[in-house]
Order: structure tokens, then sequence, then C-alpha cells
């Protein structure tokens, strides 16, 4: 005897699907999961961001010191403020503008680069940086004459050194925004400006 299908199916309705339970929340963890990944990229460019803001404030600050260095007093005729208290005076000034940073440390003349160029030019040892640990706080080299020996602790009195190279370095550990970026590409993250100047006089 023939079987006869009785369901009735509303006319104009069609059967909704019935959502899989192992699908329920992907949407949520996929969006958990690129928020991550997000957060990473923006912490990265707000890094980037800090660190050129950094680098050119340092820049700015060693070619201040130095161009203060580096000045004639034509009338009586000295470099008056060509010495270390001065010049690092004018550092910490510039570096004063440059929100973050903290006033430099006097490290010493003419640090070793590692290439051996004879102008105390980047690259820098690590020793020459402050130690680990140490962030946004630059240590000063002032390298009179690419002289190592050649340390002024007071004004020199006349117009001797008229015509030499003043080298002005900043060698600074940049701090990144968070620890966990820190504890991931490293804790030193060096950055170093350098300004020559001819000493001014006649």
């Amino acid at each position: 005897m023939e079987q006869r299908n009785f369901s009735v199916i509303k006319e104009g309705r069609a059967a909704r699907p019935q959502p899989r339970r192992l699908v329920r929340g992907q949407a949520s963890v996929e969006f958990g999961i690129s928020s991550i990944l997000l957060l990473l990229i923006l912490l990265g460019l707000v890094d980037f961001s800090r660190v050129f803001y950094f680098d050119t404030g340092l820049h700015g600050a060693a070619r201040e010191g130095a161009r203060h260095g580096a000045w004639f007093d034509t009338p009586n005729p000295v470099n008056p403020y060509l010495y270390d208290a001065e010049i690092n005076s004018a550092v910490d000034q510039s570096l004063a503008g440059v929100y973050g940073t903290a006033p430099s440390t006097f490290a010493g003349n003419c640090p070793t680069p590692t290439d051996g160029n004879p102008y105390h030019n980047p690259p820098y040892a690590s020793s020459a940086f402050p130690a680990v640990g140490t962030y946004n706080k630059p240590n000063l080299w002032i390298c009179y004459n690419n002289d190592p020996e050649d340390d002024l602790t007071a004004p020199p009195g006349n117009n001797a050194h008229r015509l030499q190279d003043l080298n002005v370095i900043l060698l600074m550990n940049y701090g990144l925004v968070t620890g966990f970026m820190q504890s991931q590409i490293g804790n030193n993250i060096p950055v170093a400006a350098n300004a020559h100047i001819i000493v001014q006089g006649k």
C-alpha cells in the first residue's frame, strides 16, 4: 500500500538552516586575534615615530653644542665657550626641548669607532653608550681636533684651536613604549648623533 507524506510546508516560507555549534563565536575569536596583531602594529608605529623624534632632537642638540663651542669672540679674540662645561650646558639646554629625554652625562673625549675611522664618526662600541637599563638619557662625548688626549676643562684664553675640528657626540639607548616590546626586540636600541664644526677664528 502506498505511503503518503502528510507533512505540510507553508507556502512562501523556506526552512531556516540551523547554525552549527562548532562555528559559534568564530567572529569573536578572529577579532581577538586580529586585535592583538593590530595593537602590535600600532605600538610599532608609535615607537618608530618616537625614535625618529628623539634622533632628530639629538642631532639638533649635538649641532647646537658644537656651534656654541666653536663661536669666536672677534674683539678679544678668543673662543670663550670652547670647553667641556659650556658645551655640555648648551647641549642640555637644547635637549630640554626634546620631550622624554633626560639631561646628558659627560662621558669623555673621542669614543673609539668600531670601524677605525679617524674622524670618530659612528659606529661606536657598545661601551660608549649608557649602561644597560638606562634609557633616553644620552652620554655626551666632546672630541677636540680628533685627539682623544685633548680635553679642555676651561676656556683656552686664546685662539690657538682655530680651524680645528670640534665633534660633539650624543649616544643614547632608546626605551620602547612597552616592556613587552622591549623584551622581544632587545634591551638596547642604540641611537647615535654627532656634529662636526670647524672652530672659528682668524
